[in-house]
């Protein structure tokens, strides 16, 4: 994007679920789609057209790779994205513990770079006023790996929490969707609830294929009360998802459960 050219961010209100103060909302980023490398060197193109878009993406791709090995042997790793270092998770048990991977784990701490502190500092925030009442998916924790917006096993249970997520209505777009991030791709419906509730919802997974990157919806018609809404509302979760080799996730600590990006989405079965 040419430096000379605005970045404008839309922002919505939601209630602070952290204090009874009323009137006291956060704000939440519209999270508008997910960018892989392919589409970064497209973008690339666009201002610098003397090289060819595989070119770009390989060394993206390479450069990636190559900064994930930098980062696994203990290097601190940094562009102009951010700095990432490699952290270990668990409690030790004595002067001669050795890691136990059913103990412990690895993960990766995250600090904003310069350039995207200094883009941040110039983009230009709307607020939109109160969001469109409806689901707001938080985090979903895997109950198989107890990762936390990161990890999903396919078939596996997970624990989904938000604010007005009861799944209820008759409308055929209601349920619980993983969608494959591929173009075209056919989403998958959650076919077993366990738990139903306003902020909380225990589920299946249904199968989904190792190595691959699934966004998470919600759809349901719930409206907080007793009576449900005349036309189902949908909110697709920000953070894609996959196994433990889909390469995706939260990349890094775990998300701020209580400040999650995402937006209404149309209705993934629409």
């Amino acid at each position: 994007m040419a430096t000379n050219e605005k970045i404008t961010l839309n922002v919505d209100l939601y209630d602070n679920i952290m204090t009874e103060q009323k009137g006291d909302y956060t704000g939440r980023a519209r999270i508008t789609g997910s960018l892989h490398n392919k589409e970064i060197a497209a973008r690339i193109i666009k201002e610098r057209t003397e090289y060819r878009q595989e070119t770009i993406e390989n060394i993206l791709d390479l450069a990636d790779q190559k900064k994930v090995e930098a980062i696994a042997e203990g290097k601190s790793v940094v562009d102009g994205v951010g700095q990432y270092i490699v952290t270990v998770r668990g409690s030790f048990l004595g002067e001669n513990a050795q890691f136990d991977a059913t103990k412990h784990s690895l993960g990766v701490s995250y600090t904003p770079g310069q350039l995207l502190r200094d883009q941040l500092k110039a983009v230009k925030v709307i607020c939109n006023g109160l969001a469109q009442t409806g689901p707001v998916i938080n985090s979903i924790t895997d109950s198989v790996t107890k990762s936390i917006s990161q990890v999903i096993t396919s078939g596996g249970p997970a624990v989904i929490s938000g604010s007005n997520i009861k799944i209820l209505g008759d409308d055929p777009s209601v349920g619980i969707y993983l969608t494959k991030d591929e173009e075209g791709a056919v989403p998958l419906k959650v076919s077993v609830i366990v738990h139903n509730a306003p902020s909380q919802l225990t589920i299946m997974l249904p199968a989904i294929e190792a190595g691959k990157l699934y966004a998470l919806s919600v759809t349901t018609q719930y409206s907080g009360s007793n009576k449900a809404l005349k036309t189902p509302r949908s909110y697709r979760f920000p953070i894609l998802l996959g196994d433990e080799n889909a390469g995706g996730g939260g990349g890094g600590e775990a998300p701020d459960p209580e400040i999650p990006g995402g937006g209404e989405t149309p209705d993934p079965a629409a």
